[in-house]
């Protein structure tokens, strides 16, 4: 036991490890076992196609059809308007292969796109949940037993309990409280932690309207997914529900009830998975990011349930799974082989969501209900380590797209998670191409390129039909990257009452056009960190089990040089070497100074404090922040109050007691 795992107890004046924790509580706070065998699944073996699930929505052919089909159109027009530009005087082997990589990543940005469109049309009517979830219905009495499983890491004890404390509240103005059991299952390893969960739980126990229960595990095999099948295998058979969170996660009893009624109404759904919206956003990053997930997320989000349908994804959180189910389908075998591609299975949500409806079970997603919350890392070093996980878990995938009996949407799925991290180095392999291309071009073709030089084009006898294709590939590639934030805002502006929770169409304009910006700049960073973490996860070299800093407040200059101080200093010597090439360095500007920006960007967007200064001149807020929920009162506390400043009129900074009132209407 290292010096780390040891502590020293007040009470009895002894130093104290983390086995002797573990084995004070270990036997207390369980209930009594009610076990539910979870097999674990022989992936490779299976009988037939995936078993039929139960449809909820007959039309689910032609949706997919018409996104599919406007998808491809995308695509390819986008696609064709760069070989236009680039074949101008031929196509040489570079360029070819340029245009070879550039395909999939115009498929998935139409994709994207699309499904976008498909959500703000939606939107843009009254729909209907195809579910039911409808929460202007009266609140519905539940008969089947939901656990509500809070898995944590290491987390800080006291903002972990003061999430609880507020969901276990909102669930007993429901009136449903009977009909959830809280269970706390720890993983953490460290003994002064444990001993801050123990003692947040027993104050905890002694406040909660639901039975709460605390575990913790000796071995933590299996990472979240072990966790949660100890607990299936110990206790699943006493619940019909569980519902999954992490250690950020917040959910309004309104919504925990509705999603468990869901699951009674429906007995053939197997997981409905909510999406959070993000809350509690300090630092510059962390607001750019709930900003624009709150903007534009959910016509994304609405369109990919329109045509998901039953054979939708899971996250891993904020969502309610059929116990039973679970434990049917979604034991999870060591995967054979070196790594990365063997081992425990790291991006377990996408691939339970899969095996789930492989046993013919539906699998949908929440895409009106309102009430899941959860937290986004501070800084880009977290993001870049958490996506770095995400990466090496979905890497993992690449040989389970095959498995018998999925359906084939549940591949699709795990073949786009695969591509949300391959798109990187293949836009950096197309880049280079381009880039090499360029340099040993034709003085033909050279003047071609050289926008600026009308005369050199002139005299080289463009024809102006290539370089309208060059302007159209510009305006189609703008269209598939920044339309669905546009169709986002177009949204927001057409409701009166949403564009004032956002502060207004001028702080909406201000901070759409800020956001896009940063994620402009941002967005070359991480074509580089996802390209070396892929290139490194293939050759071995895999991270642990990193807690993550939801609270960090800055990142120092040597903790930025030491993580983004190579993009850096590649962008620098890039520009240096194109600046000879004037036409080059033109075309490039935007991508180079995204990268020479890496280390100055991760430090401004990690700082705490400017961050404040930006939410109190109103850039970036959201309805949530003007307006903050019951809910999110009662777990954050003073921290999710509104500047006095958002409600001041005609010059006059706002009391107190006006703004309290304004906020409470």
């Amino acid at each position: 036991m290292s010096d780390r795992s040891s502590l020293f107890d007040l009470r009895t004046s002894t130093s104290v490890s983390f086995d002797q924790v573990v084995q004070r509580r270990d036997t207390v706070e369980i209930p009594t076992e009610a076990p539910l065998a979870m097999p674990v699944q022989h992936l490779s073996i299976w009988q037939g196609g995936a078993r039929r699930a139960t449809e909820v929505i007959n039309t689910m052919t032609a949706r997919r059809w018409m996104v599919f089909l406007a998808t491809a159109f995308m695509g390819v027009a986008g696609w064709k308007a760069t070989f236009d530009t680039i074949a101008l005087g031929g196509v040489t082997r570079l360029e070819f292969i340029c245009l070879v990589l550039l395909a999939p990543l115009f498929l998935a940005l139409s994709l994207w796109f699309c499904t976008a469109v498909a959500g703000f049309v939606i939107l843009l009517g009254k729909p209907k949940d195809p579910l039911g979830i409808d929460s202007a219905k009266p609140m519905p009495k539940l008969r089947a037993r939901t656990a509500i499983l809070m898995p944590v890491h290491n987390e800080d004890a006291t903002a972990v309990f003061a999430r609880l404390r507020a969901m276990d509240a909102s669930i007993s103005e429901t009136g449903n409280s009977r009909a959830f059991d809280i269970f706390i299952l720890s993983d953490t390893r460290d003994a002064a932690v444990a001993l801050a969960e123990q003692a947040c739980f027993a104050r905890f126990r002694r406040e909660a309207n639901s039975a709460v229960f605390y575990r913790v595990r000796h071995e933590n095999k299996g990472r979240k997914a072990g966790n949660i099948a100890d607990w299936v295998a110990r206790w699943g058979s006493a619940y019909e529900h569980m519902l999954v969170l992490d250690a950020d996660s917040l959910m309004t009893g309104d919504a925990m009830v509705r999603l468990a009624d869901a699951m009674e109404r429906h007995p053939g759904a197997g997981l409905i998975q909510t999406m959070p919206m993000l809350i509690n956003g300090q630092t510059i990053f962390a607001r750019t990011l709930q900003f624009a997930t709150r903007l534009y997320g959910r016509v994304s989000w609405t369109g990919l349930a329109w045509w998901s349908g039953s054979e939708s994804s899971f996250w891993g959180h904020n969502a309610i799974v059929r116990t039973r189910a679970f434990a049917e389908t979604c034991g999870l075998p060591s995967l054979d082989g070196p790594k990365p591609f063997g081992g425990e299975v790291m991006s377990h949500d996408a691939l339970e969501s899969a095996l789930l409806r492989r046993g013919g079970w539906s699998v949908h997603l929440a895409p009106y209900l309102e009430g899941s919350y959860e937290e986004s890392p501070s800084n880009l070093l977290d993001f870049a380590t958490r996506d770095r996980r995400w990466c090496r878990g979905n890497v993992q995938h690449i040989p389970l797209v095959a498995l018998p009996g999925l359906h084939w949407l549940s591949r699709m799925h795990l073949v786009i998670g695969v591509l949300s991290y391959v798109l990187s180095p293949l836009w950096f392999m197309a880049l280079t191409a381009g880039v090499v291309s360029r340099l040993l071009m034709p003085s033909l073709k050279k003047a071609a390129f050289t926008m600026a030089d009308l005369q050199a084009a002139a005299h080289a006898l463009i024809d102006w039909s290539e370089i309208q294709a060059t302007a159209w590939a510009m305006i189609i590639t703008f269209v598939l990257l920044f339309g669905p934030k546009i169709l986002g805002s177009i949204l927001v502006f057409s409701r009166p009452n949403e564009h004032k929770g956002f502060g207004g169409r001028r702080r909406i304009a201000a901070g759409l056009g800020v956001e896009m910006l940063l994620s402009a700049l941002v967005a070359p960073m991480l074509m580089f960190t996802q390209t070396r973490a892929l290139v490194e996860i293939l050759a071995g070299k895999v991270g642990g089990w990193a807690t993550q800093r939801r609270d960090a407040d800055k990142v120092t200059g040597n903790e930025a040089f030491r993580a983004m101080g190579w993009i850096t200093v590649t962008g620098t010597l890039l520009a240096c070497a194109f600046w000879f090439t004037p036409d080059l360095l033109t075309g490039t500007a935007p991508i180079l100074a995204g990268l020479i920006l890496a280390v100055p960007l991760t430090m401004l967007g990690a700082h705490k404090a400017a961050g404040l200064r930006v939410k109190a001149n109103g850039l970036f807020m959201t309805p949530e922040e003007r307006r903050p929920p019951a809910i999110v009162r009662a777990a954050l506390g003073p921290v999710c109050e509104p500047p006095a400043r958002w409600f001041a009129r005609d010059g006059r900074i706002a009391l107190p007691v006006e703004v309290a009132e304004q906020t409470a209407a």
